[in-house]
């Protein structure tokens, strides 16, 4: 009884602390929850009180509840933040890659001075002064690529504009992660309290099984993006073949068409394909990377020897000097870039090959039209995973008030507010991941469908296509410079 006093003819309704309305969720072999009053009464609370035990041996029990009912609230909000950026970036076409990329530096620089100003600790300000350098590093290399990736861009969501079932696919995909990240919060959850009881278990292997855990999930959420990028491609395909006065119906046989094919035709090249692509693509974007800012900094190094008209020797090739990583890079010839690459979901929604033949069918084509420079660069990848960042950051900004109003308590390390922050900037990050790979999933299949059939664009989307005509030919003139730089 609270206080323990049960005042006059309150006896037999008094609330014992104990009592817990979610008992029925319970089981004996999967779950095992403590009381409000364990769970609290461990560790060092983060808000400056003490409580009974030691830190000692870990995280020893999680308060599955709260979690779940964290996640929930929060959800909300990053699928409400994950449908205005769509409609912010239709609106903003032409300009949101510039908008994204400065507003990833003001982010990064107001998390910075945020953190030395409020943060007890270190951790907060230096993952700010990472962040700004990445970020501001990066636009500096691919600021003079922005108006080409814009217009491709641009064409990509005005395809998608066109028919609602893009937009429904991204509905769909964001409630499958939102419904299968509660599903492996609670096993998640029930299996850690179970296997922490069990005396016998050592921690070695209380690791093996976190990681797996993980490692489950990663993969069931990669699966999820193929599966969208798979059937917007599909979708896309089926607008480039018409003319701009057809319109798709909603919930069209397109759709319906797109689904029957990915889910029972293709569903095992995307499960193979969602285990490597995503390592392989992360790779590829690094040498793109160093690839572009090599002849920024040699131009910033060796202006003075530009101005007399003499190549520095900094600058002439030299295949012994480039990074082991190169050899994932599109431009190689390698067995796994050539195979594993970010068009293999495209080609899969569009012509139903394996996902193994998909790949090497995408370098074929770009390699045959003289594009695979042109068509690697992953600035509008990066923008959209940029966006993803800033949708979970301020997903656990909400984390950490609903936290402070609601005092959840979440493990028996009674440290609830990094424990808010982390579940939050999770939950948030790859909410809006799922529901903006439908972005991803346009502009491949606009690259893809491009090089494939350029004339069917420009007799059924005149407009887009002379649109994306003058931007390809503006890039084009600028050729030679592109392949020195690569060199």
């Amino acid at each position: 009884v609270v206080g323990g006093e049960t005042g006059g003819g309150q006896g037999d309704d008094a609330i014992d602390v104990d009592y817990n309305p979610f008992a029925g969720l319970q089981t004996d072999d999967v779950i095992i929850m403590n009381s409000p009053l364990e769970i609290g009464g461990r560790g060092v609370s983060e808000r400056g009180g003490t409580s009974e035990g030691d830190l000692s041996d870990g995280i020893s029990h999680i308060d599955y509840v709260n979690v779940i009912q964290l996640v929930c609230i929060v959800s909300g909000y990053a699928s409400l933040c994950s449908l205005l950026a769509l409609g912010f970036m239709m609106m903003l076409s032409k300009s949101l890659l510039h908008a994204t990329l400065i507003f990833s530096i003001g982010i990064s620089l107001a998390w910075t001075v945020l953190g030395w100003a409020f943060s007890p600790g270190y951790i907060l300000p230096i993952t700010g002064v990472v962040a700004l350098a990445l970020s501001s590093s990066y636009t500096f290399v691919v600021w003079d690529r922005i108006p080409f990736a814009a217009t491709n861009l641009s064409v990509a969501l005005k395809g998608m504009r066109s028919t609602l079932d893009i937009p429904i696919v991204g509905l769909c995909v964001l409630t499958i992660t939102f419904l299968w990240t509660i599903w492996w919060i609670c096993a998640f959850v029930g299996t850690f309290n179970f296997l922490h009881d069990d005396e016998e278990l050592s921690n070695d292997w209380m690791s093996v099984v976190v990681v797996f855990f993980f490692f489950s999930y990663y993969w069931t959420f990669q699966v999820i993006k193929g599966i969208s990028q798979t059937m917007v491609a599909s979708i896309i395909g089926k607008w480039w073949d018409m003319s701009e006065e057809d319109a798709l119906p909603l919930c069209s046989s397109v759709l319906y068409g797109s689904v029957s094919r990915t889910i029972v035709r293709s569903f095992g090249s995307i499960c193979l394909g969602s285990l490597i692509v995503g390592p392989c693509i992360l790779l590829t974007r690094i040498s793109i990377f160093f690839r572009l800012a090599k002849p920024k900094l040699n131009k910033l190094t060796n202006s003075p020897k530009r101005l007399s008209g003499v190549e520095p020797e900094s600058e002439k090739y030299d295949p012994d000097c480039l990074p082991i990583i190169t050899s994932c890079a599109p431009q190689n010839d390698g067995v796994i870039s050539r195979n594993v690459n970010q068009w293999s979901f495209t080609y899969i929604g569009l012509y139903g090959y394996t996902f193994w033949e998909s790949g090497s069918r995408a370098s074929q084509l770009f390699e045959a039209r003289g594009w695979t420079h042109v068509v690697s660069d992953d600035l509008i990848m990066t923008v959209m995973f940029m966006c993803s960042m800033i949708i979970g950051c301020t997903t656990a900004c909400l984390g950490l008030i609903v936290e402070e109003m609601d005092g959840f308590s979440f493990t028996s390390l009674n440290k609830p507010i990094s424990t808010a922050f982390l579940i939050c900037l999770f939950l948030g990050f790859f909410l809006s991941c799922a529901f903006l790979s439908i972005i991803e999933g346009s502009v491949s299949a606009i690259l893809v469908c491009y090089a494939a059939a350029p004339v069917d664009f420009h007799a059924n989307h005149h407009k887009l296509s002379e649109e994306m005509k003058s931007a390809w030919k503006h890039f084009w003139l600028q050729k030679p410079t592109v392949n020195n730089s690569s060199r």
